[in-house]
Protein backbone atom coordinates (compact mmCIF):
# COMPACT_ATOMS: atom_id res chain seq x y z
CA UNK A 1 0.00 0.00 0.00
CA UNK A 2 1.59 3.19 -0.83
CA UNK A 3 1.50 5.70 2.03
CA UNK A 4 -0.37 9.50 2.35
CA UNK A 5 -0.64 11.22 5.42
CA UNK A 6 -3.89 9.28 6.15
CA UNK A 7 -2.25 6.17 4.88
CA UNK A 8 -5.12 5.42 2.62
CA UNK A 9 -5.13 3.32 -0.37
CA UNK A 10 -4.23 5.45 -4.18
CA UNK A 11 -7.86 5.03 -5.31
CA UNK A 12 -8.95 6.91 -1.98
CA UNK A 13 -6.62 10.05 -3.06
CA UNK A 14 -8.95 10.95 -5.84
CA UNK A 15 -11.08 13.32 -4.60
CA UNK A 16 -13.69 15.74 -6.58
CA UNK A 17 -13.45 19.58 -6.27
CA UNK A 18 -16.50 20.21 -3.95
CA UNK A 19 -13.74 18.01 -1.20
CA UNK A 20 -10.99 20.41 -2.14
CA UNK A 21 -12.44 23.50 0.75
CA UNK A 22 -12.70 19.96 3.08
CA UNK A 23 -9.10 19.50 2.67
CA UNK A 24 -8.37 23.08 3.32
CA UNK A 25 -10.05 22.96 6.68
CA UNK A 26 -8.98 19.66 7.77
CA UNK A 27 -5.59 20.68 6.93
CA UNK A 28 -5.61 24.27 7.93
CA UNK A 29 -2.82 24.08 10.77
CA UNK A 30 -0.50 22.06 7.35
CA UNK A 31 1.33 23.91 4.49
CA UNK A 32 -0.59 23.05 1.02
CA UNK A 33 1.07 23.12 -1.83
CA UNK A 34 -0.77 22.81 -5.26
CA UNK A 35 0.42 21.52 -8.96
CA UNK A 36 -1.97 21.53 -11.98
CA UNK A 37 -1.53 20.08 -15.57
CA UNK A 38 -2.51 17.50 -18.03
CA UNK A 39 -0.11 15.45 -16.60
CA UNK A 40 -0.96 12.72 -19.48
CA UNK A 41 2.09 10.82 -19.32
CA UNK A 42 4.05 11.10 -16.04
CA UNK A 43 7.80 11.12 -17.06
CA UNK A 44 11.03 11.82 -14.72
CA UNK A 45 10.50 15.94 -15.09
CA UNK A 46 6.91 15.89 -13.78
CA UNK A 47 9.00 13.64 -10.70
CA UNK A 48 11.30 16.23 -10.79
CA UNK A 49 8.41 19.15 -10.36
CA UNK A 50 6.50 17.10 -7.77
CA UNK A 51 10.01 16.58 -5.34
CA UNK A 52 10.50 20.40 -5.53
CA UNK A 53 7.36 21.18 -5.30
CA UNK A 54 6.85 18.93 -2.17
CA UNK A 55 10.04 20.35 -0.44
CA UNK A 56 7.88 23.63 -0.18
CA UNK A 57 5.00 22.38 2.49
CA UNK A 58 3.77 19.42 4.03
CA UNK A 59 0.74 18.46 1.67
CA UNK A 60 1.04 18.31 -2.27
CA UNK A 61 -2.40 18.07 -3.76
CA UNK A 62 -2.08 17.62 -7.55
CA UNK A 63 -6.07 18.97 -10.16
CA UNK A 64 -5.47 17.78 -13.67
CA UNK A 65 -7.48 19.44 -16.63
CA UNK A 66 -9.88 16.66 -17.73
CA UNK A 67 -10.27 15.42 -21.32
CA UNK A 68 -12.61 17.83 -22.50
CA UNK A 69 -10.55 20.70 -21.97
CA UNK A 70 -6.99 19.81 -23.14
CA UNK A 71 -7.06 21.32 -26.62
CA UNK A 72 -2.69 21.91 -26.34
CA UNK A 73 -2.42 18.40 -28.23
CA UNK A 74 -4.49 16.61 -30.82
CA UNK A 75 -5.46 13.67 -28.15
CA UNK A 76 -4.51 12.57 -24.85
CA UNK A 77 -3.11 9.01 -24.74
CA UNK A 78 -4.86 8.52 -21.38
CA UNK A 79 -7.97 8.86 -20.20
CA UNK A 80 -8.66 11.79 -16.80
CA UNK A 81 -9.39 8.34 -14.93
CA UNK A 82 -6.09 6.69 -15.51
CA UNK A 83 -4.59 9.93 -15.19
CA UNK A 84 -6.13 10.58 -11.88
CA UNK A 85 -4.83 7.18 -10.89
CA UNK A 86 -1.41 6.85 -12.09
CA UNK A 87 -0.67 10.43 -9.73
CA UNK A 88 -2.45 9.13 -7.01
CA UNK A 89 -0.13 6.05 -6.87
CA UNK A 90 2.81 8.12 -6.05
CA UNK A 91 3.79 8.31 -2.61
CA UNK A 92 4.98 11.63 -3.03
CA UNK A 93 1.46 13.09 -4.14
CA UNK A 94 -1.33 13.26 -1.37
CA UNK A 95 -4.48 14.18 -3.43
CA UNK A 96 -5.18 14.30 -6.92
CA UNK A 97 -8.77 16.41 -8.28
CA UNK A 98 -10.08 16.16 -11.99
CA UNK A 99 -11.02 19.46 -12.88
CA UNK A 100 -13.53 20.29 -15.83
CA UNK A 101 -12.26 23.46 -17.10
CA UNK A 102 -9.19 24.68 -18.85
CA UNK A 103 -7.67 26.95 -16.37
CA UNK A 104 -7.06 25.86 -12.52
CA UNK A 105 -8.96 29.04 -11.88
CA UNK A 106 -11.63 27.26 -9.68
CA UNK A 107 -8.95 24.71 -7.99
CA UNK A 108 -7.51 27.53 -6.06
CA UNK A 109 -10.39 29.16 -5.33
CA UNK A 110 -11.80 26.08 -3.60
CA UNK A 111 -8.32 24.68 -2.30
CA UNK A 112 -6.39 28.06 -1.08
CA UNK A 113 -3.52 26.41 -1.01
CA UNK A 114 -0.45 27.89 0.29
CA UNK A 115 1.40 27.36 -2.56
CA UNK A 116 0.82 27.13 -6.08
CA UNK A 117 3.95 25.46 -8.34
CA UNK A 118 4.22 25.78 -12.26
CA UNK A 119 7.12 24.50 -14.28
CA UNK A 120 9.85 27.01 -15.35
CA UNK A 121 8.50 27.65 -18.72
CA UNK A 122 5.76 29.82 -17.32
CA UNK A 123 8.14 32.22 -15.34
CA UNK A 124 8.06 35.07 -18.09
CA UNK A 125 3.98 36.21 -17.65
CA UNK A 126 4.74 38.36 -20.67
CA UNK A 127 4.55 35.18 -23.09
CA UNK A 128 0.93 33.93 -21.54
CA UNK A 129 -0.65 34.95 -24.08
CA UNK A 130 -4.12 33.18 -22.74
CA UNK A 131 -3.48 35.12 -19.57
CA UNK A 132 -4.31 32.34 -17.54
CA UNK A 133 -2.01 32.61 -15.08
CA UNK A 134 -2.15 36.28 -14.65
CA UNK A 135 -5.76 34.80 -13.15
CA UNK A 136 -4.57 32.60 -11.30
CA UNK A 137 -1.98 34.82 -9.61
CA UNK A 138 -4.85 37.20 -9.46
CA UNK A 139 -6.98 34.46 -7.06
CA UNK A 140 -3.91 33.70 -4.87
CA UNK A 141 -2.84 37.52 -3.95
CA UNK A 142 -6.54 37.83 -3.23
CA UNK A 143 -6.17 35.00 -0.22
CA UNK A 144 -2.69 35.85 0.61
CA UNK A 145 -1.20 32.62 -1.50
CA UNK A 146 1.54 33.32 -3.73
CA UNK A 147 3.24 31.32 -6.63
CA UNK A 148 6.74 29.21 -7.28
CA UNK A 149 7.62 28.27 -10.67
CA UNK A 150 10.21 25.49 -10.09
CA UNK A 151 13.53 25.38 -11.47
CA UNK A 152 14.37 21.50 -13.05
CA UNK A 153 14.68 20.85 -16.06
CA UNK A 154 11.73 20.90 -18.64
CA UNK A 155 10.39 17.31 -20.36
CA UNK A 156 7.27 17.02 -22.86
CA UNK A 157 4.95 14.64 -22.66
CA UNK A 158 4.12 15.27 -25.77
CA UNK A 159 7.18 14.62 -27.35
CA UNK A 160 7.75 11.63 -25.58
CA UNK A 161 4.13 10.02 -26.42
CA UNK A 162 4.94 10.84 -29.96
CA UNK A 163 8.27 8.99 -30.12
CA UNK A 164 7.06 6.14 -28.10
CA UNK A 165 4.81 5.16 -30.82
CA UNK A 166 8.16 4.41 -32.77
CA UNK A 167 9.25 0.69 -32.37
CA UNK A 168 13.05 0.66 -32.23
CA UNK A 169 15.47 1.28 -34.93
CA UNK A 170 16.14 -2.72 -34.48
CA UNK A 171 12.90 -3.86 -35.16
CA UNK A 172 12.05 -1.47 -38.58
CA UNK A 173 12.87 -4.10 -40.87
CA UNK A 174 10.31 -6.39 -39.51
CA UNK A 175 7.10 -5.89 -41.04
CA UNK A 176 4.91 -7.04 -38.19
CA UNK A 177 7.03 -5.12 -35.61
CA UNK A 178 7.38 -1.62 -37.80
CA UNK A 179 5.58 0.90 -36.52
CA UNK A 180 4.93 4.11 -39.36
CA UNK A 181 2.76 6.86 -36.79
CA UNK A 182 6.09 8.79 -36.12
CA UNK A 183 4.68 11.50 -38.27
CA UNK A 184 7.93 14.22 -37.19
CA UNK A 185 11.57 14.48 -36.40
CA UNK A 186 14.02 14.88 -33.58
CA UNK A 187 15.78 17.81 -33.77
CA UNK A 188 16.17 18.21 -29.96
CA UNK A 189 20.55 18.27 -30.50
CA UNK A 190 19.60 22.00 -32.36
CA UNK A 191 19.35 23.25 -28.57
CA UNK A 192 15.92 24.86 -29.37
CA UNK A 193 13.80 25.70 -26.20
CA UNK A 194 9.68 25.96 -25.72
CA UNK A 195 10.56 29.65 -24.46
CA UNK A 196 11.68 30.03 -28.52
CA UNK A 197 8.05 29.01 -29.80
CA UNK A 198 6.20 31.00 -27.08
CA UNK A 199 8.71 34.49 -28.07
CA UNK A 200 7.20 33.79 -30.99
CA UNK A 201 3.69 33.26 -30.38
CA UNK A 202 3.63 36.00 -28.18
CA UNK A 203 5.48 38.55 -30.40
CA UNK A 204 3.49 37.47 -33.51
CA UNK A 205 0.22 38.31 -31.37
CA UNK A 206 1.40 41.69 -31.13
CA UNK A 207 1.40 42.44 -35.11
CA UNK A 208 -1.05 43.80 -37.68
CA UNK A 209 -0.61 42.05 -41.73
CA UNK A 210 -1.68 42.73 -45.07
CA UNK A 211 -1.75 40.03 -47.08
CA UNK A 212 -1.49 41.03 -51.00
CA UNK A 213 -2.21 38.48 -53.99
CA UNK A 214 -4.52 36.03 -55.77
CA UNK A 215 -6.63 34.15 -53.69
CA UNK A 216 -6.99 30.50 -55.50
CA UNK A 217 -9.82 27.80 -55.27
CA UNK A 218 -8.34 24.51 -54.72
CA UNK A 219 -10.98 21.98 -56.28
CA UNK A 220 -10.42 18.08 -55.75
CA UNK A 221 -11.90 15.63 -57.84
CA UNK A 222 -11.54 12.40 -56.08
CA UNK A 223 -12.49 9.61 -59.35
CA UNK A 224 -12.08 5.86 -59.60
CA UNK A 225 -10.19 5.12 -62.77
CA UNK A 226 -12.21 2.06 -64.15
CA UNK A 227 -10.65 1.65 -67.69
CA UNK A 228 -10.31 3.22 -71.13
CA UNK A 229 -13.09 4.81 -73.02
CA UNK A 230 -14.47 2.85 -75.77
CA UNK A 231 -15.32 5.82 -77.05
CA UNK A 232 -12.85 8.01 -77.34
CA UNK A 233 -10.04 6.33 -76.31
CA UNK A 234 -8.80 7.79 -73.05
CA UNK A 235 -8.90 7.33 -69.57
CA UNK A 236 -12.18 6.66 -67.61
CA UNK A 237 -13.18 6.92 -64.08
CA UNK A 238 -16.12 7.64 -62.00
CA UNK A 239 -16.09 10.83 -60.12
CA UNK A 240 -17.05 9.80 -55.87
CA UNK A 241 -16.15 13.25 -54.05
CA UNK A 242 -16.07 16.97 -54.86
CA UNK A 243 -14.35 19.47 -52.21
CA UNK A 244 -13.41 22.94 -52.27
CA UNK A 245 -10.66 24.72 -50.34
CA UNK A 246 -9.00 28.19 -50.04
CA UNK A 247 -5.70 28.69 -51.81
CA UNK A 248 -3.07 31.08 -52.94
CA UNK A 249 -3.12 34.16 -50.82
CA UNK A 250 -6.41 33.46 -48.79
CA UNK A 251 -4.39 30.27 -47.26
CA UNK A 252 -1.44 32.54 -46.43
CA UNK A 253 -4.15 35.43 -44.80
CA UNK A 254 -5.92 32.43 -42.79
CA UNK A 255 -2.78 30.74 -41.32
CA UNK A 256 -1.54 34.21 -40.17
CA UNK A 257 -5.38 35.28 -38.72
CA UNK A 258 -4.77 32.12 -35.65
CA UNK A 259 -1.07 34.03 -34.57
CA UNK A 260 -1.69 37.40 -35.48
CA UNK A 261 -3.66 40.57 -34.13
CA UNK A 262 -5.47 41.15 -37.68
CA UNK A 263 -5.28 40.70 -41.22
CA UNK A 264 -5.90 42.47 -44.53
CA UNK A 265 -6.55 40.51 -47.26
CA UNK A 266 -6.20 42.91 -50.68
CA UNK A 267 -7.21 40.08 -53.30
CA UNK A 268 -9.89 38.76 -55.89
CA UNK A 269 -12.09 37.13 -53.02
CA UNK A 270 -12.21 34.99 -50.33
CA UNK A 271 -15.75 33.38 -49.07
CA UNK A 272 -17.41 33.65 -45.99
CA UNK A 273 -17.18 33.10 -43.15
CA UNK A 274 -13.94 34.76 -42.41
CA UNK A 275 -11.81 34.72 -38.74
CA UNK A 276 -12.70 38.38 -37.33
CA UNK A 277 -9.46 39.33 -37.34
CA UNK A 278 -9.85 39.47 -40.84
CA UNK A 279 -10.66 42.07 -43.27
CA UNK A 280 -11.09 41.65 -47.35
CA UNK A 281 -10.14 44.29 -49.79
CA UNK A 282 -11.37 43.19 -53.27
CA UNK A 283 -8.77 43.92 -56.07
CA UNK A 284 -11.12 42.55 -58.42
CA UNK A 285 -14.06 40.26 -59.37
CA UNK A 286 -14.66 36.70 -60.35
CA UNK A 287 -12.36 33.93 -59.14
CA UNK A 288 -9.58 31.39 -59.74
CA UNK A 289 -9.72 28.21 -59.58
CA UNK A 290 -7.86 25.08 -59.66
CA UNK A 291 -9.42 22.01 -60.34
CA UNK A 292 -7.15 18.39 -59.71
CA UNK A 293 -8.76 15.07 -60.78
CA UNK A 294 -7.03 12.57 -58.03
CA UNK A 295 -6.86 8.47 -58.05
CA UNK A 296 -9.09 7.93 -55.11
CA UNK A 297 -7.08 4.84 -54.95
CA UNK A 298 -3.68 6.45 -54.89
CA UNK A 299 -4.26 9.59 -54.04
CA UNK A 300 -2.55 11.11 -57.19
CA UNK A 301 -3.31 13.55 -59.31
CA UNK A 302 -4.19 12.56 -63.05
CA UNK A 303 -4.99 15.95 -64.51
CA UNK A 304 -5.24 19.54 -63.56
CA UNK A 305 -7.43 22.17 -65.27
CA UNK A 306 -7.42 26.00 -63.84
CA UNK A 307 -10.16 28.72 -64.79
CA UNK A 308 -9.40 32.16 -64.72
CA UNK A 309 -12.37 34.89 -64.52
CA UNK A 310 -10.49 38.00 -63.10
CA UNK A 311 -12.23 41.38 -64.24
CA UNK A 312 -12.49 45.17 -62.97
CA UNK A 313 -8.97 44.50 -61.61
CA UNK A 314 -7.68 47.62 -60.02
CA UNK A 315 -4.16 47.05 -59.83
CA UNK A 316 -3.00 50.56 -57.96
CA UNK A 317 -5.82 49.72 -55.02
CA UNK A 318 -3.28 48.82 -52.71
CA UNK A 319 -3.07 50.53 -49.18
CA UNK A 320 0.16 52.17 -47.54
CA UNK A 321 2.70 49.63 -46.41
CA UNK A 322 3.52 51.79 -43.49
CA UNK A 323 0.27 51.21 -41.65
CA UNK A 324 1.03 47.70 -41.08
CA UNK A 325 3.65 45.87 -39.17
CA UNK A 326 4.13 43.18 -42.23
CA UNK A 327 2.92 43.17 -45.59
CA UNK A 328 3.18 39.73 -47.40
CA UNK A 329 3.03 39.92 -51.16
CA UNK A 330 2.09 36.39 -52.66
CA UNK A 331 2.71 36.30 -56.01
CA UNK A 332 1.16 33.50 -58.10
CA UNK A 333 1.49 34.70 -61.33
CA UNK A 334 -1.64 34.99 -62.59
CA UNK A 335 -2.00 39.01 -63.13
CA UNK A 336 -3.75 40.66 -59.94
CA UNK A 337 -0.65 42.07 -59.03
CA UNK A 338 1.39 44.81 -60.96
CA UNK A 339 5.00 45.06 -59.70
CA UNK A 340 5.63 48.68 -60.56
CA UNK A 341 2.75 49.08 -58.21
CA UNK A 342 4.01 47.41 -55.55
CA UNK A 343 7.43 48.41 -56.24
CA UNK A 344 6.62 52.16 -55.52
CA UNK A 345 4.61 50.89 -52.43
CA UNK A 346 7.81 49.17 -51.33
CA UNK A 347 9.85 52.46 -51.76
CA UNK A 348 8.22 54.49 -50.16
CA UNK A 349 7.84 52.25 -47.11
CA UNK A 350 9.98 52.37 -44.49
CA UNK A 351 8.68 51.21 -40.81
CA UNK A 352 7.02 47.86 -42.28
CA UNK A 353 8.47 44.44 -42.84
CA UNK A 354 8.05 43.53 -46.31
CA UNK A 355 8.19 40.02 -47.97
CA UNK A 356 7.65 38.27 -50.74
CA UNK A 357 6.79 35.13 -52.73
CA UNK A 358 6.71 34.74 -55.86
CA UNK A 359 5.53 31.55 -57.22
CA UNK A 360 6.50 29.66 -60.17
CA UNK A 361 3.85 26.88 -61.23
CA UNK A 362 2.42 25.42 -65.12
CA UNK A 363 1.22 28.67 -65.94
CA UNK A 364 3.83 30.79 -65.52
CA UNK A 365 7.14 28.44 -65.56
CA UNK A 366 10.59 30.80 -65.74
CA UNK A 367 8.34 34.15 -66.04
CA UNK A 368 7.33 34.62 -62.51
CA UNK A 369 10.02 35.08 -60.73
CA UNK A 370 11.09 37.18 -57.28
CA UNK A 371 13.55 39.44 -59.17
CA UNK A 372 10.75 41.25 -60.06
CA UNK A 373 10.33 43.19 -57.26
CA UNK A 374 12.64 45.57 -55.65
CA UNK A 375 13.39 46.20 -51.92
CA UNK A 376 11.36 43.47 -50.15
CA UNK A 377 13.53 42.91 -46.83
CA UNK A 378 12.45 38.76 -47.17
CA UNK A 379 12.26 36.67 -49.83
CA UNK A 380 10.62 33.27 -49.60
CA UNK A 381 11.91 31.13 -52.42
CA UNK A 382 11.76 27.32 -53.19
CA UNK A 383 14.85 25.72 -55.25
CA UNK A 384 13.61 26.01 -58.48
CA UNK A 385 12.38 29.64 -58.09
CA UNK A 386 15.99 30.15 -57.10
CA UNK A 387 17.62 28.24 -59.94
CA UNK A 388 15.44 30.13 -62.70
CA UNK A 389 16.49 33.44 -61.03
CA UNK A 390 20.51 32.31 -61.05
CA UNK A 391 20.37 30.12 -63.95
CA UNK A 392 22.05 27.90 -62.89
CA UNK A 393 21.17 24.27 -61.33
CA UNK A 394 22.13 21.92 -58.47
CA UNK A 395 24.20 24.36 -56.86
CA UNK A 396 24.45 23.75 -52.81
CA UNK A 397 21.80 24.79 -50.37
CA UNK A 398 24.06 26.94 -49.15
CA UNK A 399 25.51 28.57 -52.20
CA UNK A 400 21.93 28.91 -53.22
CA UNK A 401 20.53 31.03 -50.42
CA UNK A 402 23.67 33.17 -50.81
CA UNK A 403 23.66 33.89 -53.95
CA UNK A 404 19.93 34.72 -53.78
CA UNK A 405 20.18 37.18 -51.04
CA UNK A 406 23.42 38.67 -53.53
CA UNK A 407 20.99 38.72 -56.50
CA UNK A 408 17.57 40.23 -55.06
CA UNK A 409 20.17 42.59 -52.73
CA UNK A 410 17.98 41.50 -49.45
CA UNK A 411 19.21 41.02 -46.11
CA UNK A 412 17.04 38.33 -45.45
CA UNK A 413 16.11 35.23 -48.05
CA UNK A 414 15.32 32.16 -47.42
CA UNK A 415 15.24 28.72 -49.87
CA UNK A 416 13.31 25.54 -49.43
CA UNK A 417 14.06 22.44 -50.79
CA UNK A 418 11.70 19.89 -50.18
CA UNK A 419 12.72 16.89 -48.46
CA UNK A 420 15.69 18.38 -47.76
CA UNK A 421 14.92 21.14 -45.50
CA UNK A 422 15.17 25.02 -45.72
CA UNK A 423 18.37 26.79 -44.98
CA UNK A 424 17.59 31.18 -44.01
CA UNK A 425 19.89 33.81 -44.34
CA UNK A 426 19.67 37.09 -42.26
CA UNK A 427 22.03 39.44 -42.57
CA UNK A 428 25.68 37.58 -41.81
CA UNK A 429 23.41 34.71 -39.71
CA UNK A 430 22.28 31.18 -41.51
CA UNK A 431 20.15 28.11 -40.41
CA UNK A 432 19.42 25.31 -42.38
CA UNK A 433 16.99 22.57 -40.85
CA UNK A 434 15.72 19.49 -42.36
CA UNK A 435 12.72 18.93 -43.61
CA UNK A 436 10.64 18.00 -40.04
CA UNK A 437 8.26 15.71 -41.61
CA UNK A 438 8.65 11.74 -41.85
CA UNK A 439 5.17 10.84 -43.64
CA UNK A 440 3.64 13.21 -45.60
CA UNK A 441 0.30 13.17 -47.04
CA UNK A 442 0.35 16.05 -49.33
CA UNK A 443 2.89 18.95 -49.65
CA UNK A 444 0.76 21.25 -51.42
CA UNK A 445 0.57 24.63 -49.40
CA UNK A 446 3.97 23.61 -47.68
CA UNK A 447 5.43 26.91 -49.11
CA UNK A 448 2.31 29.15 -48.23
CA UNK A 449 2.63 28.01 -45.08
CA UNK A 450 6.77 28.29 -44.49
CA UNK A 451 6.61 31.73 -45.42
CA UNK A 452 3.46 32.62 -43.82
CA UNK A 453 4.90 31.73 -40.48
CA UNK A 454 8.67 32.65 -41.01
CA UNK A 455 7.53 36.18 -42.40
CA UNK A 456 5.90 36.51 -39.05
CA UNK A 457 8.77 35.66 -37.10
CA UNK A 458 11.49 37.96 -39.43
CA UNK A 459 8.66 40.50 -39.00
CA UNK A 460 8.69 39.85 -34.76
CA UNK A 461 12.69 40.50 -34.86
CA UNK A 462 13.30 36.98 -34.16
CA UNK A 463 16.80 35.35 -34.64
CA UNK A 464 17.18 33.18 -37.94
CA UNK A 465 16.87 29.83 -36.01
CA UNK A 466 14.01 30.65 -34.68
CA UNK A 467 12.27 32.10 -37.81
CA UNK A 468 13.49 28.97 -39.72
CA UNK A 469 12.03 26.72 -36.82
CA UNK A 470 8.79 28.84 -37.24
CA UNK A 471 8.46 28.10 -40.72
CA UNK A 472 9.73 24.62 -40.66
CA UNK A 473 6.62 23.84 -38.36
CA UNK A 474 3.96 25.62 -40.44
CA UNK A 475 5.34 23.70 -43.63
CA UNK A 476 5.23 20.57 -41.14
CA UNK A 477 1.86 20.86 -40.33
CA UNK A 478 0.73 21.13 -43.75
CA UNK A 479 2.32 17.90 -45.00
CA UNK A 480 0.03 16.22 -42.42
CA UNK A 481 -3.33 17.19 -44.19
CA UNK A 482 -4.60 17.02 -48.16
CA UNK A 483 -3.39 20.36 -49.78
CA UNK A 484 -5.09 23.32 -47.53
CA UNK A 485 -7.97 21.22 -45.54
CA UNK A 486 -7.43 23.89 -42.84
CA UNK A 487 -5.67 26.30 -41.76
CA UNK A 488 -2.40 26.02 -38.60
CA UNK A 489 -3.68 26.55 -35.38
CA UNK A 490 -1.51 27.66 -32.22
CA UNK A 491 -2.32 24.52 -30.60
CA UNK A 492 -1.36 22.83 -33.62
CA UNK A 493 1.82 24.44 -33.74
CA UNK A 494 2.99 24.14 -30.20
CA UNK A 495 2.00 20.61 -30.44
CA UNK A 496 4.40 19.76 -33.38
CA UNK A 497 7.64 22.09 -31.68
CA UNK A 498 6.99 20.26 -29.09
CA UNK A 499 7.44 16.78 -31.05
CA UNK A 500 10.47 18.21 -32.77
CA UNK A 501 12.43 19.99 -30.17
Amino acid sequence: MIGTVEGVRSRDKIVTIDELPGIRERFRDRRIVHCHGAFDLVHVGHLLHFEEARSLGDLLVVTITANAHITKKRAVTFSEEHRALQLASLEIVDYVCVIHEPTALSAIAALHPDVYVKGPEYADLLLDKSRSIYHERRVLDEYGGRIHFTSGETFSSTKLSHFLLNSPEAAQANPLLRNDRVLFKDISSRGYTLLDLKQFLAAAGTLRVCVIGEAIVDEWVDVTLTNLSTQSRCVAGLETARVRQIGGSGIVALHLANFVKHVDCFTNALPDPLPENVRVTPLASGELVETRFVDHETGRPVFKTKKLTLSDVRREALPDFDAYDLVLVADFGHGLLDPSVVNRRIAKSGRAVVAAMVQVNSSNFGYNLPIKYRGAGYYSLNRTEAELCLHERDLPLSELVTRSAALLQANAVSDTDGANGAMLQIGPDACALPSLSVSTVDTIGCGDAYFALSSAALAANLPAPVVALAGSIGAAAMTQRRCNESPITEPEFMTIGKIVI
